[in-house]
């Protein structure tokens, strides 16, 4: 039996959409696991895990966000894929690759399928083995449940837990996988960040456990984290420098829509695509 996982945030959106979908689509006796009021998905995700794994039911989890509605069944999809029991992972999205947290910039690996809030982001129907999925909607298996942990304060926040996951399963020795997950749709409301501050501090400290970065790439990375907290104070000096220059009102085509903080994400990246060392799993 496969259940269901969501990390409840502070709105509406669970009651108003995510419940509603799980109820009119599970199998009657699948368990649903929620874990509120969480200032970590990485903990919400370990905890929702434990709970699962003491239920010897359950063989497999879909995790989704909150603010997903389900309009099929994607156990049915992921069922059939972990009787592979080399597959540990299974995602609706993602890709491989990967040097940073953002994927999605690789773009020609992008593979799966998921309806967002104002388009589909279709990149090929099939089963594709991939480093990286976006963790809108992924499924594990019972193998992962049980084997499977964020190290314990590693990794904070709500950025890049799809990313970091499948590198966890991959490290481990199982597969991880795109398939469309059978309508699916996100009611995100908008494009950006849940926190700048933790996707750098997240991304850098997975760098460190899975690349093999050189010395002077080490020592810069732990430069790069003692940074982070002045993050806030940069973006605002760019939204300064912006209004001074009579560009305030610009709108970007990066992942938030905000020059300020793509311009810095683009960065981030740019600087991910120099590391000589590359992943090690």
């Amino acid at each position: 039996m496969i259940g269901y996982g969501v990390c409840v945030g502070p709105t509406d959106l669970f009651d108003r959409i995510c419940r509603p979908g799980i109820e009119r689509v599970r199998t009657p006796g699948s368990p649903l696991f929620t874990m509120r009021h969480q200032r970590s998905m990485f903990e919400a995700y370990n905890a929702i895990f434990d709970q699962a794994a003491a239920n010897s039911d359950v063989t497999g989890l879909v995790m989704l966000h909150d603010d997903v509605e389900l309009r099929k069944n994607p156990v049915d999809v992921a069922g059939p894929v972990f009787e592979d029991e080399s597959v540990g992972m299974l995602g609706s999205l993602g890709g491989s690759d990967t040097v940073s947290l953002a994927w999605w910039n690789e773009k020609s690996t992008r593979r799966g399928r998921v309806a967002d809030y104002d388009k589909v982001h279709d990149h090929g129907a099939g089963r594709f083995e991939v480093h990286a999925v976006d963790d809108v909607i992924l499924c594990v298996n019972r193998w992962v449940i049980e084997n499977v942990r964020f190290p314990q304060g590693h990794y904070r926040g709500f950025e890049g837990l799809g990313v970091i996951l499948a590198t966890l399963v991959r490290a481990a020795g199982k597969r991880v996988m795109v398939e469309d997950l059978q309508d699916v749709m996100h009611h995100n409301a908008g494009r950006g960040f849940n926190g700048l501050k933790d996707w750098r501090h997240n991304e850098l400290r997975w760098q460190r456990e899975f690349f093999d970065l050189g010395p002077l790439e080490r020592v810069g990375n732990h430069l790069e984290d003692l940074a982070v907290p002045a993050i806030p104070a940069r973006i605002a000096a760019r939204r300064l420098a912006l209004r001074a220059a009579g560009r305030g009102h610009e709108v970007s085509d990066g992942e938030s829509g905000d020059p300020a903080i793509d311009a810095l994400v683009d960065g981030w990246y740019r600087r991910c695509r120099r590391l000589r060392g590359r992943m090690t799993v």
